[in-house]
């Protein structure tokens, strides 16, 4: 018979003693536990992010891929009406501050060993009544170890927003939408393959915002994509190369093309915007088209964008592909 082990729960104080110390630092550089818990693919923005002039919240992720913040406020033992009022505060505080960048939406989550009924009861009532662009998380962290083995976290959500009925909502707004870009896809890709044989024979439209070709290297591509960068910046349809891997060969590579900016921006014939944020994955060189968000809403004018984005797109490989080459050869 095989020998079975039992599990035993550990008291989280055994493997992090001080929350400040041992459970914050952990929590933020494991983003991957949170992120399948949530079912969000996080990055670490900061850690004691400040939100005014008094407070800091202990953990600051976002997610790349839906442009959200995710605001952690961690605790040991359970929650208590503080730790809730200051999760509010935060994400209500880092909202506001990050308005510019044009949010998707804002997560704040209250961790603990746990999380008390009566602020169970909370957390789903602000999901209730909250706008569909912000959500509460309550999470309970456990200890486990089965004989001498290693201690092994377990994360446990028992609140999360109501998602059920905000995709409803949402679906009836973003059918409408995702018409418009299966509409959009479907007119311009014979262009493209035509202006481009070989590049992307296989792509098929979709209901996205945006779609990718290929750039022959490993986590980079080239895209187009209808974008919103925030308040009071640009927005509309843009063409880019993005380098979308967060190691050293992926920031050696795009700091190699800024490097020759003057060149590849003199290639493609315009200068270029170079976004690099701090803490996110992806980095990209891209261009907008001229007319302005408006362009892309106005049905009569997508010819002119069609046009624009199979030109702008293939005018962006001939001037990067050939630097690309050249690094890939000196990696060889």
């Amino acid at each position: 018979m095989p020998e079975i082990g039992s599990l035993m729960k550990v008291p989280i104080r055994e493997v992090w003693p001080n929350e400040a110390v041992d459970l914050t630092p952990w929590l933020a550089e494991n983003p991957d536990i949170l992120s399948e818990a949530l079912g969000m693919d996080l990055a670490l923005d900061r850690t004691e992010a400040k939100v005014g002039e008094s407070f800091s919240a202990d953990i600051l992720f976002h997610a790349p891929h839906t442009n959200a913040l995710v605001v952690v406020e961690n605790m040991m033992g359970s929650t208590d009406h503080d730790h809730l009022g200051k999760t509010i505060t935060y994400a209500s505080g880092l909202e506001a501050a990050h308005e510019e960048e044009g949010l998707a939406a804002t997560y704040a989550v209250l961790l603990a060993e746990r999380v008390r009924d009566e602020h169970r009861t909370a957390l789903t009532w602000m999901n209730t009544h909250t706008k569909e662009t912000v959500g509460f998380f309550g999470v309970e962290i456990e200890v486990w170890r089965i004989g001498n083995s290693l201690p092994a976290p377990r994360i446990n959500v028992v609140v999360k927003p109501d998602q059920w009925a905000r995709e409803v909502r949402a679906k009836i707004a973003d059918s409408a939408a995702q018409r418009q870009y299966l509409d959009f896809w479907t007119a311009l890709l014979p262009e493209f393959q035509a202006a481009h044989p070989g590049w992307s024979d296989n792509r098929k439209p979709q209901r996205d915002n945006w779609m990718e070709f290929p750039a022959g290297r490993s986590g980079m591509y080239y895209a187009m994509s209808r974008s919103w960068t925030g308040k009071d910046k640009p927005s509309g349809f843009r063409v880019e190369f993005t380098v979308n891997r967060d190691d050293e060969e992926g920031r050696r590579i795009f700091d190699a093309l800024r490097a020759r900016s003057h060149v590849i921006e003199e290639r493609f014939g315009e200068s270029l915007t170079w976004d690099e944020v701090e803490g996110r994955k992806a980095r990209r060189i891209f261009a907008w088209h001229p007319g302005g968000d408006e362009a892309i809403q106005d049905r009569e004018r997508w010819p002119e964008v069609r046009a624009w984005a199979i030109k702008c797109l293939g005018d962006l490989r001939d001037a990067i592909r050939p630097h690309l080459d050249e690094l890939a050869a000196d990696d060889g």
